[in-house]
């Protein structure tokens, strides 16, 4: 199956049988078993990536017979955990949990990071794919992209729009839509989800980019309207939504998040990490809680993860450098 199919068809990859998913055949996986507790390195205590990681820490939990404990290593937009993880032994022990900005788009905004994402890593899987939306006033005057594109390209520079962070998914995502649709609109920086919802509900700015679990509701509650959803295929709680590639800018993609070990780490270890991880997957209350937020369930092949790594890492390249994004 290949990427299209597996995220239009919005499933657990592998589900069916590629990988044993019981915990009596996962104990039977030859060659590595942990012998102490493990640790998922994330960044700020609260943050996506944080509460992802302790969604998942006690699944494996049980599975690996071992405790998984979250380790908050925030810092640098994600570099202090990238570097811890990748200066750690490789014994099985220690994972980061990590977004496509710390391994696709890092690299072409800081001039030298102290990791380098394709070689001191090895892909174990990613968790999910999460698609951002573009959402805007209710009063703003296009009520669709084309007509927003159409108005950008009358006015070039007049329609801000705001995202809660330089450099963060949704302000990649939005300068990605930019270059392709050839429009020119100024980009507004908030410190956060919150005051960057709160801008635009009061209209201070006109639109947003943001991911699903914040947009969502405010645009089912009519506080806001939807323009469009990054990804291939339209949200479920919001059908009537279309993608950009629908509304005429293919190609803008998807966030991920996901697991990876330090080099070295040992072939069966990184195996049984995976096993363990789509075995928590296919658990009914972590799939209900990802789609909740909007969220596709992923648990793809250490093999499968990295080819998306080494894609995002050449593409993320091409628009940092032609929409020129510097961090703060």
């Amino acid at each position: 199956m290949n990427r299209r199919e597996w995220i239009k068809a919005g499933g657990l990859w592998a589900a069916a049988s590629a990988w044993p998913v019981s915990r009596q055949a996962r104990a039977q996986a030859p060659g590595w078993s942990p012998q102490k507790p493990l640790r998922i390195v994330a960044g700020a205590a609260g943050a996506v990536l944080d509460i992802a990681a302790r969604q998942i820490a006690d699944r494996l939990a049980a599975g690996f017979g071992q405790p998984v404990i979250v380790e908050n290593k925030p810092g640098a937009g994600g570099i202090v955990t990238m570097e811890a993880v990748a200066r750690s032994a490789p014994d099985g022990h220690s994972v980061a949990i990590a977004s496509f900005v710390e391994l696709t788009v890092n690299p072409w905004l800081f001039d030298k990071l102290p990791y380098d994402p394709l070689r001191d890593f090895e892909p174990i899987t990613a968790l999910y794919t999460g698609p951002q939306m573009l959402v805007a006033h209710p009063s703003f005057a296009a009520k669709s992209l084309p007509e927003l594109m159409r108005l950008a390209r009358a006015e070039p520079g007049k329609y801000q729009y705001g995202t809660s962070g330089v450099a963060r998914p949704p302000h990649i995502f939005m300068e990605k839509f930019k270059l392709g649709a050839g429009v020119d609109l100024p980009h507004v920086p908030y410190r956060g989800g919150p005051p960057l919802m709160q801008a635009v509900l009061a209209g201070e700015v006109p639109m947003a980019m943001e991911g699903t679990s914040v947009t969502v509701p405010l645009v089912q509650s009519g506080r806001l309207k939807a323009l469009a959803v990054t990804g291939e295929r339209r949200l479920p709680t919001l059908p009537e939504v279309p993608t950009f590639a629908e509304a005429g800018v293919p190609g803008i993609g998807l966030a991920w998040v996901g697991l990876v070990a330090p080099t070295g780490t040992p072939a069966a270890a990184v195996t049984r990490w995976q096993q363990e991880v789509v075995a928590a997957l296919s658990q009914p209350a972590l799939r209900a809680a990802y789609d909740t937020a909007g969220r596709n369930v992923a648990g793809n092949s250490p093999q499968e993860f990295g080819e998306w790594i080494r894609r995002d890492h050449a593409m993320w390249r091409d628009v940092v450098r032609q929409a020129r994004i510097r961090p703060e």
